[in-house]
């Protein structure tokens, strides 16, 4: 079954200055802000939206079976402002802590919980942000965690090529044609720009998720999907 992008309106957490907390424009009651410490860590997986109206961003946190995987999703107008062009960048060395603690070579952060109007919101403090509202190592921006699975982020017929660990066993039940849409549908995902024409530009244009608007996306690529397209080439090459 194909997933399509779901659009989802998020609650979002942000900070700007020592003393100036806010939850979209309303300030925030720093008394309200709080430890999350869930029974299971999957629970901290998913999406933690950030930011406001073009300052919007998206990190999402995935676990594969073998490793972490953090990745944010931002976008920006194009020099001629006639087109909104997604960007990604991903974290390195993630580790969660017990005691909720998040870390990476780029962010430090935690995962807290917010409670405003009597909801409780559960979301990721992070200490000098992507975003450039914070500037001091006390001031921080917190992102609230959609509601929604990770699934419906991600479009396309084999979501799971980018979101887990493949079993090259259960390639080899694929067909040849399976495994290059597959291979090529991570690229897709990151707005490649096939051959005008070719196979998978034909393919891909008739999905209603497919943006084609970069002729490069090896930097985007998680260490997760380099490592799972590695495994789909080998299970095409045993069917050839």
């Amino acid at each position: 079954m194909i997933k399509t992008m779901t659009s989802l309106i998020f609650t979002t957490v942000f900070v700007s200055g020592a003393f100036g907390q806010y939850l979209g424009f309303e300030e925030v009651d720093e008394s309200k802000v709080s430890k999350w410490i869930p029974k299971f860590q999957h629970e901290y997986f998913g999406a933690y939206h950030f930011g406001d109206s073009e300052s919007e961003s998206t990190l999402f946190i995935i676990f594969s079976g073998t490793e972490y995987v953090a990745q944010i999703h931002k976008g920006e107008w194009n020099s001629d402002g006639t087109a909104w062009i997604m960007q990604y960048q991903n974290l390195t060395n993630i580790e969660i802590g017990k005691d909720g603690k998040f870390s990476s070579d780029q962010y430090q952060g935690e995962f807290v919980s917010y409670t405003n109007a009597g909801e409780r919101i559960n979301c990721l403090k992070i200490f000098e942000g992507w975003s450039g509202i914070t500037s001091g190592k006390e001031e921080y921006e917190l992102g609230s965690k959609a509601n929604s699975t990770i699934l419906e982020f991600f479009p396309g017929k084999f979501i799971m090529a980018s979101i887990q660990d493949l079993d090259p066993e259960e390639l080899q039940e694929l067909t040849l044609e399976e495994l290059k849409i597959m291979r090529n549908e991570i690229f897709a995902r990151y707005g490649y720009q096939f051959r005008k024409g070719g196979q998978m530009d034909q393919y891909f244009r008739k999905t209603d998720w497919y943006r084609p608007q970069h002729s490069n996306v090896d930097s985007f690529l998680t260490t997760l999907e380099k490592k799972n397209i590695k495994l789909i080439q080998q299970a095409e090459r045993n069917k050839k």
